[in-house]
């Protein structure tokens, strides 16, 4: 399952990300920023998770299905986050705005470190094209 492998550096990489999210944040405003800065990061890479598990699942099973699970993953990943999200905000538990950026800057940050350095692993030899 590539998706799961993807998945898990991206989640390897958020975890490596958060001592030092969390001390920033503790630093610049203390507890609260620091909760809710984690609280972000988590929710990122559930939301991960989640995706990985459905588009992995329909990729070994029904890959012409590919294109609809991708879109139903976006939309429980974001309807899942989002109930996080308003039930932690309604309990006074973090403070919204930087759970909210911490969601969607890790969320660039992990992705677009996956995008630039991948998998070591990968050949570096071009797929040949079929005749």
């Amino acid at each position: 399952m590539i998706e799961l492998q993807m998945v898990k550096r991206m989640i390897v990489r958020g975890l490596y990300l958060a001592p030092g999210l969390v001390l920033v944040l503790w630093l610049w405003n203390g507890t609260e920023y620091a909760f809710s800065g984690a609280v972000g990061l988590s929710l990122t890479l559930l939301n991960l998770f989640i995706a990985a598990q459905l588009i992995g699942y329909v990729a070994e099973n029904s890959p012409r299905l590919l294109l609809p699970a991708a879109m139903v993953a976006f939309t429980l990943g974001l309807a899942v986050v989002t109930g996080i999200s308003f039930v932690l905000k309604s309990s006074g538990a973090i403070y919204f705005p930087v759970t909210g950026f911490t969601l969607i800057g890790t969320h660039l940050l992990v992705v677009i470190w996956e995008a630039a350095t991948g998998s070591k692993s990968r050949s570096s030899t071009p797929v040949q094209a079929q005749t």
